[in-house]
């Protein structure tokens, strides 16, 4: 996985008409949020061949920032997924057959905001940031 394209999903919305970006922009400015460290020290290898690393135990706040985000988007009429949610960072796609490190040192990401991200051609374009 490109550098550029590393990232930690925090609700994956889907397509959402031009003209209800603003709204959404809105809604997530003022979701609140407090700043928190996040320590990645789990590699896996998810079916079908997905690897990636995850928090050994995700913290509170990210856990917080997930569900108040989550209420955001009910509160626009927006998909959220029902599943419970497993933070992670993707890591390679189409690793079959690879075997994740045994004890990995771990990642620390000490986060300060989110933001609202598009997917256009293969690229991700920031189209709001907001702070904790």
């Amino acid at each position: 996985m490109a550098e550029a394209r590393l990232h930690l999903t925090l609700h994956f919305v889907g397509a959402v008409e031009r003209e209800r970006v603003p709204a959404l922009d809105a809604a997530l400015r003022v979701v609140p949020c407090a700043p928190f460290e996040l320590r990645l020290a789990r590699a896996a290898l998810w079916p079908p061949g997905i690897a990636v690393l995850q928090p050994r135990a995700a913290p509170p706040r990210l856990l917080a920032l997930h569900a108040a985000l989550g209420a955001a988007l009910r509160r626009l009429e927006l998909p959220v997924d029902t599943r419970p949610y497993r933070p992670h960072v993707t890591l390679a796609r189409h690793a079959v057959g690879a075997a994740p490190p045994g004890d990995t040192p771990a990642l620390h990401w000490r986060v300060r905001g989110h933001a609202l991200v598009e997917s256009r051609g293969g690229a991700y374009v920031v189209l709001g940031r907001y702070g904790c």
